[in-house]
């Protein structure tokens, strides 16, 4: 074989260019996910190193110039492993799934913690053992990575907040993500951070915005932030209304996310310089929240992008669920990772419907430039074609899309309702709303009914046609 004749070095490149990336931190459809990661490709040298004795001798010699990992995964005999293998690092990552022996697994897990001076990363998802959380109680050199999430249920439950052991130390720890954990702001872990997501945070006095803000000060390098707070826990209103003194630029901050207490982060956001800012998820929240403290972080938030060259949004998606909405903005129409996104939440669509009309309304000069708006139904046809009867929040909706000219409606039905709110009322003009509208796109199949039809040909008569479209 040709590949024979190359000498170690060059085989040892070819190698080393074979090692596939790993995305510690994903892009999950419209959000990043912190808690997501491909990290099956770690096993990549084990069939090279199975193809013959040279090529294994080779990437045994040379662990570190190719990363070359342990990797102790559900199923994994460790004490095999640990056994028989060279002493290389280890990355443990378990997801503790039904019909999975517990005891067993989390044994194996111990025998690798054990290894605290080799171990390069810690997931451990739907578990909160406070035996395998108290066997980090150590100090780990090598870690990068370390990411706990207990099963969803317990992390709901109100007295259930999970600890950091207190002698964990891991001067490389760059990305951590916990969740529903007890977690102080001046920790040692936080300050070479590029990931920092804290998911169901319970806060507390020491966590008020000003510990924050003092905190990010320390963390030059951070280039994803995430808090959430929990939903049982509340903050002393008093931290919030301590005038802030500190101000911080996060230089490398990429994306930056919160959710639950807009009061909070209005606090917060208005002291922090993102120059670098690219994504921005907005609050997850009930709509019974203050709307002035939503559009406020919004639209700070878009005017500190907008100080870069970061461009208006093109694009805009709406997605009406069951009980909730996502907004969408995009930089280059619908493609990548929106610039923005938000969500809110109420059992009545209709109120969301028109607390989106209001957002949009405090923000109608960002969205000057959205050419192409989506509307896509993924709530049942029963919980549509019940809830969102009234054209009202439609229009309200709709009008503050002045420059769209390709609307995409998709989902139970969607298409009708939208077009009966599009026709004109009491002697309106056929372009009152959406006025540069030209294309009107909808799956094939989509049923496409009398009000799509009167609207088309409203548009049509007078001298605006709009085409429609199936994709």
């Amino acid at each position: 074989m040709c590949i024979d004749i190359l000498d170690d070095d060059s085989l040892l490149n070819v190698f080393y260019h074979c090692r596939p990336p790993v995305a510690l931190v994903e892009a999950d459809g419209d959000r990043i996910n912190p808690f997501d990661g491909r990290w099956e490709c770690e096993y990549w040298w084990y069939k090279l190193a199975w193809v013959c004795r040279r090529w294994r001798c080779l990437i045994l010699a040379s662990p570190s110039y190719l990363g070359v990992s342990l990797v102790c995964r559900p199923g994994t005999p460790v004490a095999d492993m640990l056994a028989h293998s060279p002493p290389f690092p280890l990355i443990i990552d378990h997801n503790f799934g039904p019909g999975m022996n517990v005891a067993e697994v989390e044994e194996r897990i111990l025998l690798a913690l054990k290894h605290h001076g080799r171990v390069r990363r810690i997931r451990l998802h739907d578990t909160s053992s406070e035996s395998l959380i108290g066997a980090i109680d150590e100090e780990f050199p090598l870690l990068e990575y370390l990411c706990i999430q207990p099963p969803a249920m317990t992390a709901l439950r109100p007295n259930s907040t999970l600890s950091l052991p207190s002698m964990l130390r891991a001067p490389h720890l760059r990305h951590l993500v916990l969740f529903n954990f007890t977690f102080q702001i001046g920790s040692p872990l936080l300050a070479g951070l590029v990931t920092l997501s804290l998911e169901l945070v319970k806060p507390s006095a020491n966590f008020g915005p000003n510990e924050l803000l003092q905190q990010f000060s320390l963390m030059p390098h951070l280039q994803t932030f995430m808090i959430t707070f929990h939903p049982s826990s509340s903050v002393p209103g008093k931290s919030w209304r301590i005038p802030l003194s500190t101000q911080c630029t996060l230089p490398n901050i990429r994306w930056f996310g919160f959710e639950g207490r807009s009061a909070y982060m209005r606090a917060v956001l208005p002291r922090i310089t993102m120059p670098l800012l690219k994504v921005t998820e907005i609050i997850t929240m009930p709509v019974t929240l203050d709307l002035f403290d939503l559009t406020t972080s919004i639209l700070f938030t878009l005017r500190s992008m907008y100080k870069t060259e970061n461009p208006r949004p093109c694009g805009a998606k709406i997605t009406f669920y069951d009980v909730d909405i996502a907004v969408a903005m995009y930089p280059h129409q619908l493609t990548g990772m929106p610039t923005v996104r938000f969500d809110a939440s109420c059992l009545n669509l209709d109120r969301i419907l028109n607390f989106t009309a209001q957002i949009f309304g405090e923000i109608r000069t960002v969205l000057a430039e959205v050419e192409m708006l989506t509307l896509e139904g993924k709530a049942s046809s029963t919980t549509l074609h019940k809830r969102f009867v009234i054209p009202t929040g439609w229009r309200e909706l709709l009008g503050q899309f002045d420059q769209v000219r390709t609307l995409h409606v998709s989902g139970g039905d969607l298409i009708e309702r939208v077009s009966g709110s599009l026709l004109p009322h009491d002697g309106e003009s056929a372009i009152e709303l959406l006025p540069k509208l030209r294309v009107l796109s909808c799956p094939e199949g989509s049923h496409v009914g009398e009000s799509c039809r009167s609207f088309l040909a409203a548009r049509r008569n007078a001298g605006f046609p709009v085409t429609i479209s199936h994709h």
